[in-house]
């Protein structure tokens, strides 16, 4: 049987729920909600029943760009972060492309990624952030990213 998932924009009324998933989910809300109350992005969330389990930021640029997506781990490879690329993919439709920044050793993102038609252009940037791990402990990492774009085909 298959389960079905909602893909929702994120909003103040459901934004408690993706927040208790877990520190890092709850540390990226209020930037996500700020974003998209200013109309610099627009986050999409994947529910099963009212359980988020993936998330996705599609930014408002001349060429918008996903951020910060991620499935629950115990959700992966069951479609779900194919659909919320899909919904990206939907509302940055007027745009004709769309683009991503992978990194370069996450081969399981990049293969879904090229799947979905995405090609990389062979252009990299390395950044180091600060973040919230799942055990609510303060990281600092660095990442070297590669800038993969789509183009995107007529509304349907």
């Amino acid at each position: 049987m298959k389960t079905y998932v909602a893909i929702c924009p994120l909003s103040e009324s459901n934004s408690a729920a993706v927040a208790a998933v877990g520190p890092s989910w709850a540390q990226v809300v209020p930037s996500l909600l700020a974003n998209a109350s200013s109309g610099r992005s627009t986050a999409f969330v994947a529910f099963i029943d009212d359980d988020p389990v993936g998330i996705v930021e599609l930014t408002v640029e001349a060429v918008p760009e996903l951020r910060n997506a991620g499935v629950l781990p115990e959700h992966r490879g069951r479609g779900i972060g194919t659909q919320l690329v899909q919904a990206a993919e939907e509302r940055a439709q007027d745009q004709g492309v769309i683009g991503l920044r992978v990194g370069i050793d996450n081969q399981g993102a990049r293969r879904l990624y090229e799947k979905l038609g995405y090609e990389a252009t062979g252009e990299t940037s390395t950044t180091t952030y600060d973040y919230v791990s799942d055990g609510g402990e303060w990281l600092t990492a660095t990442e070297t990213d590669a800038w993969m774009i789509k183009v995107l085909g007529p509304a349907r």
